[in-house]
């Protein structure tokens, strides 16, 4: 076991660092909100990273976009750039996009279904009581150029559940996106980042077009659609941190703070 987990730390220490000509970074937010909390990145701080993206010139692609590179092996601009956010809460559509639409810039949510229209998102280990987008606030990002992407039914560990509640996760949330807002979701990301090689097989065997992971790093033409690596953008991220992450400075620390921390479940899990 600890010898199977070393080998997995070593593969989560491969962040692919500094991204180059011909690749491509994409970043993932929470919330955007006040709170002070590691998930929240406050609403001037949002504003001021997604302007700072535009004044320095980086081509923002949609995932949709991604997925053509992808299939085609084809170089990403330079400085490419995809935004997106995960579970789907209310404050993506409160802050978030009138900053995104101020400055033109296209992103991608990923829906935890069943609570979305509900009183809580009750997906944040430490953070309760948080509100989630209703189905109104969905169509209205839909038509206001958001892609909406699917993040399961109920966000649970899709590697930790049965075969056929996996399966159930993965196409059942599409099918609900779809029967509320009539887009059918090409892209599908990992609640909490975990996945295994049955995971992955099943997101693929739906039909959807890329699936996004928590794991650093950047994106090469030539990589696999299913285990797509992000950054993520935290609370305490100044200018220059967010800066940084761009360049991939931090990629090769998160990638180590990552593997130590399934390391750690490991042992606790024998």
């Amino acid at each position: 076991m600890l010898r199977r987990s070393a080998a997995e730390a070593s593969s989560w220490l491969q962040p692919r660092g500094v991204s180059t000509r011909g690749e491509l970074r994409i970043i993932y937010y929470h919330r955007i909100d006040n709170e002070e909390h590691r998930s929240c990145v406050s609403v001037n701080a949002f504003a001021e990273q997604m302007a700072l993206l535009r004044s320095e010139a980086w081509t923002i692609l949609t995932l949709k976009q991604v997925a053509e590179h992808l299939s085609a092996k084809k170089p990403f601009p330079d400085r490419a750039l995809a935004v997106t956010f995960d579970d789907g809460f209310e404050d993506n559509y409160t802050a978030a996009l009138p900053i995104l639409q101020k400055e033109e810039i296209p992103a991608t949510v990923f829906l935890t279904t069943d609570y979305i229209g509900t009183d809580e998102l009750p997906v944040l280990r430490d953070r309760r009581g948080i509100s989630p987008l209703n189905w109104e606030q969905v169509r209205a990002m839909a038509a206001g150029g958001v892609q909406l992407g699917a993040h399961t039914l109920t966000h649970p560990s899709l590697n930790a559940i049965s075969s056929e509640m996996m399966v159930h996760e993965i196409r059942e949330c599409r099918a609900r996106i779809q029967e509320e807002t009539g887009v059918w979701a090409e892209d599908f990301c990992y609640p909490r980042g975990h996945y295994n090689e049955a995971v992955e097989n099943a997101v693929r065997e739906a039909g959807y077009s890329t699936a996004l992971t928590t794991r650093p790093g950047i994106v090469s033409p030539d990589d696999t659609p299913f285990t797509l690596r992000r950054t993520f953008i935290a609370r305490d991220d100044r200018l220059r941190d967010f800066s940084h992450k761009l360049d991939g400075s931090y990629d090769r620390l998160h990638a180590l703070k990552q593997a130590w921390g399934r390391l750690r479940a490991s042992g606790r899990a024998k």
